[in-house]
């Protein structure tokens, strides 16, 4: 899997869509870049290939299937934004397409202050009291809202 030349077609459109929500000034980070896979045979092989890319920090079970997280050697960078870790969920049903399920942004501020300041936004809420995750799909893209770093969200959930 070409994660770089996925990322750099995905964060283009995620960006372009930042801009139409009128958040761009509301987020400070592009922290992760969310695979999917359409088996369990190739979440092996791309945790594989991923392993290659970076260290993997975390391989835990949520809503009954592993979820990886990476933190790349390198960052990848494509239109003026950069991303340290890529998180690989196993598929939920198997008809999963392969690529890019959503990118995950920083907040400058508390998730609920950044809620309360787009109140015409219609979020969906995602993720656990660690990790509240706001977020908003248009047109195939998906982006996330979080006000803690990939590995800061890590390594809150290793102290368990």
């Amino acid at each position: 899997m070409d994660i770089a030349s996925l990322y750099d077609t995905y964060i283009r459109q995620a960006d372009q869509l930042i801009e139409e929500l009128g958040v761009r000034a509301e987020v400070v980070q592009n922290d992760t870049l969310c695979l999917q896979v359409p088996s369990n045979a190739r979440y092996a092989e791309v945790k594989t290939e991923l392993a290659e890319q970076g260290e993997l920090i975390s391989e835990s079970e949520v809503n009954g299937r592993l979820i990886a997280v990476f933190e790349l050697h390198a960052p990848l960078e494509a239109a003026g934004w950069k991303v340290s870790f890529v998180e690989l969920p196993q598929p939920k049903t198997g008809s999963e397409s392969e690529g890019v399920r959503h990118l995950q942004f920083l907040t400058r501020t508390s998730i609920e202050s950044f809620r309360k300041k787009f109140p015409t936004l219609e979020f969906d809420d995602r993720g656990n009291t660690r990790n509240r995750l706001l977020e908003i799909e248009k047109d195939g893209v998906a982006v996330r809202f979080h006000d803690k770093n990939m590995g800061s969200v890590v390594a809150l959930e290793q102290m368990d």
